[in-house]
């Protein structure tokens, strides 16, 4: 009887380690891919979260933006559209321009 409970507890022991030891390497494959975050451009970003995912001066995105100190930056840019009167996509393709355009890293 004492052999298999050592047994069933080794079993499940090992079924742990196995169960976590894959799950560290699934979670550091996915945490190390260089491209991980990398969303494309669309209305619910705020200039902020845009220039921290690529890794831009937040100064700059204002400026590409077309945004004065005295705008709000935290908006997301479907109410930065609606707010200079122009239509959505135009900033989305002024923003993917601008990326397009910057040197590679």
């Amino acid at each position: 009887m004492r052999r298999k409970i050592g047994l069933a507890g080794f079993a499940l022991a090992a079924i742990l380690t196995l169960f976590f030891l894959s799950r560290l390497v699934l979670f550091t494959t996915h945490w190390m891919d260089p491209a991980r975050g990398m969303h494309p451009v669309e209305g619910w970003m705020t200039p902020g979260y845009i220039a921290r995912t690529y890794d831009i001066p937040r100064a700059d995105m204002m400026v590409i933006l077309g945004l004065t100190p005295e705008d709000r930056p935290r908006q997301s840019l479907g109410k930065i559209a609606k707010a200079q009167g122009i239509p959505l996509a135009d900033i989305i393709a002024t923003v993917n321009a601008a990326l397009a355009a910057r040197p590679p890293r």
